[in-house]
């Protein structure tokens, strides 16, 4: 029988996983409920364990394996991404021998790639490839890449945000930021708290990103929320607009694309007019955002293209990989 072959876009907010001939077969959150001791042994996964947050009791507790692209708990890494190769085949060991191309930051070091290994062997896959994510992303959007006509990607992940100009040899320019959009999650927290007197969760604070969070000035959406009233910690409720959120929305994006002009200041001239002619690529989670569209188009003065399927484009592009082993082996990483 013939090994499988999977892409795998272990990311800190989402794993996406492509199998070859099955297409995308699984997507869901990159996160573990676990027992509350030295074991951590896991007790629900994925899109169950999401819907946890914030209500574990004390035996029970909530752990994020991957952190700004990197893993940070090999254990349950491996017990997470065991139980999703299960969930796809639902009988274990059907992947045992199989080759996966994994999705890793911009710059990637050894020692990351590392612990992506072990995690990959620990669940039965003999060979791991690992490909930077801005690569992967234009892949997957169909950009048709060439040696001599390099695109600029902006690839917006849950922990980490790659922005590089990417050509058919690989990286030219690029730089992985240690936040994505789960910042913006973060960050409305606080300003809810500090706007409504109303403290919220993340799951909560997610919906609100999701839902409502708006680049366009003015904009009316607006959206009822429960949580716990800052001052006497009775349940409380609140409308929340599109318009209340916008500082820390917007301040995500406007930090993104400041290191995103900075990165574009270092390339050849050749490399920028290509990029001038084509314009800016934008994927990942936060592409999915109401008015990206044209509020990045005022700040990088050209045309910005957000992906079809951004939150897929990665895995979609591991897909194009599994197929084609020549130019895998050509731009996977060497460490």
């Amino acid at each position: 029988m013939a090994k499988e072959k999977l892409a795998i876009d272990f990311d800190s907010a989402i794993t996406n996983i492509y199998k070859l001939g099955s297409g995308l077969v699984l997507s869901e959150p990159t996160v573990a409920a676990t027992n509350d001791d030295a074991k951590c042994e896991v007790k629900a996964i994925g899109i169950d364990a999401n819907k946890l947050i914030g209500k574990t009791a004390k035996n029970t507790k909530i752990v994020f394996p991957v952190y700004e692209g990197e893993i940070v708990n090999e254990r349950v890494a491996t017990g997470l991404l065991r139980g999703f190769l299960n969930k796809i085949e639902a009988k274990t060991g059907v992947f045992s021998g199989a080759t996966a191309v994994f999705a890793v930051p911009c710059g990637v070091t050894a020692d990351i790639i590392e612990k992506f290994r072990n995690v990959a062997i620990s669940c039965g896959i003999r060979k791991s490839y690992f490909v930077e994510a801005p690569v992967l992303s234009a892949l997957g959007q169909r950009i048709p890449l060439t040696d001599s006509s390099p695109s600029f990607i902006i690839d917006m992940a849950g922990g980490t945000t790659n922005i590089a100009a990417v050509s058919l040899d690989g990286i030219i320019t690029g730089v992985s930021v240690n936040f994505g959009y789960n910042k913006i999650s973060t960050d409305i927290i606080d300003y809810v708290s500090d706007s409504y007197g109303l403290q919220i969760g993340l799951l909560t604070a997610d919906r609100l990103r999701k839902e409502i969070a708006s680049l366009e000035d003015g904009d009316m959406l607006s959206l009822t929320v429960n949580g716990r009233n800052v001052n006497s910690g009775k349940p409380m409720s609140a409308i929340v607009s599109a318009a209340k959120i916008a500082e820390p929305v917007k301040a995500y994006y406007d930090k993104i694309s400041e290191i995103a002009i900075e990165v574009l200041k270092k390339l050849p001239p050749e490399v920028s007019a290509e990029i001038r002619r084509a314009g800016i690529y934008v994927s990942g989670g936060g592409s999915t955002v109401y008015g990206l569209e044209g509020y990045y188009a005022d700040k990088f003065g050209m045309n910005v293209n957000i992906a079809e399927h951004g939150l897929m484009s990665v895995a979609l592009g591991g897909g194009v990989l599994l197929g084609n082993s020549d130019l895998l082996k050509k731009l996977a990483v060497e460490c």
